[in-house]
């Protein structure tokens, strides 16, 4: 069982007061709001160096008391009267869930939805346009179409009069379509030897991991190339793409990191 701040009007002692009165466990609570259990007793007893940056701590407050039927605002306020209100992000440690396989293929948020939707429907509009349009041909020229002999020197056969008798134009030469564009998919194995906050996007817009990565775990994840990497403590994990490692950028610990990764395993725009 969790123990409340000892502090009777803290944000961790009217979540607590209202999870009880709602009827909910500790455990009920972290599985509602996907965050670990050892959170949800950090938040009650207001130890909020174990989560590690503000901005974390206050989104999960707000989320906790409209879980639990508090005003998010006014707990909110109750954890800017702390003096541990106004730390510095820790991007290394956050109370996520590890993002199962099956969860990996979410989409990103609205926004980028309707964007990716928007660029899809006009690669599909040309596709189709491209295959609608009757194939082109390559005419032979003018200065190509040359007169018989018969009709320059006189009246050939069947020539009333003496006209010249024009060649029949060259057949027309259809011009091939190019073939379609094949999206190749490569597999990424994500080994985590410490804790670890990973987010990882394909070339489609595709979200294949968001979340911690705790130590002693991996994480199996497949996707177009080139890849996005968002890392909160790049050396605490090991990255390979169909079986080969790729050599990541070196980072200081707990400081994020930003590179692409190409379907070859080469490392790039890192920042």
């Amino acid at each position: 069982m969790a123990t409340a701040s000892h502090e009777p009007d803290s944000a961790g002692a009217r979540l607590a007061g209202a999870r009880a009165r709602a009827g909910l466990s500790v455990e009920q609570v972290a599985d509602k709001l996907r965050l670990d259990r050892h959170t949800i007793v950090a938040l009650e007893a207001g130890d909020h160096r174990v989560i590690g940056a503000a901005v974390f701590v206050r989104g999960f407050l707000r989320r906790y008391a409209a879980l639990v039927g508090e005003s998010p605002a006014e707990i909110e306020a109750l954890y800017a009267q702390r003096p541990d209100a106004e730390l510095r992000p820790d991007l290394s440690r956050t109370g996520m869930h590890r993002i199962t396989p099956t969860e990996g293929g979410r989409k990103l948020g609205v926004v980028q939805a309707v964007i990716a939707a928007v660029v899809l429907g006009i690669v599909g509009a040309v596709w189709w346009a491209m295959r609608a349009k009757p194939p082109a041909y390559t005419m032979v020229s003018e200065e190509q179409t040359q007169l018989t002999p018969a009709a320059t020197t006189g009246n050939p056969a069947g020539s009333p009069g003496g006209a010249p008798v024009a060649a029949p134009p060259a057949a027309a030469v259809p011009v091939a379509e190019p073939p379609p564009v094949k999206l190749v998919r490569r597999h990424l194995l994500l080994t985590f030897g410490g804790e670890c906050w990973a987010e990882i996007y394909d070339a489609r817009g595709m979200r294949l991991f968001f979340g911690f990565g705790h130590a002693g775990t991996t994480q199996e994840l497949s996707g177009v190339p080139p890849f996005r990497f968002v890392l909160g403590n790049a050396a605490a994990v090991a990255v390979t793409i169909e079986g080969a490692a790729v050599g990541l950028p070196p980072a200081v610990p707990g400081v994020r990191v930003r590179f692409s990764l190409n379907g070859n395993g080469v490392v790039a725009g890192v920042r």
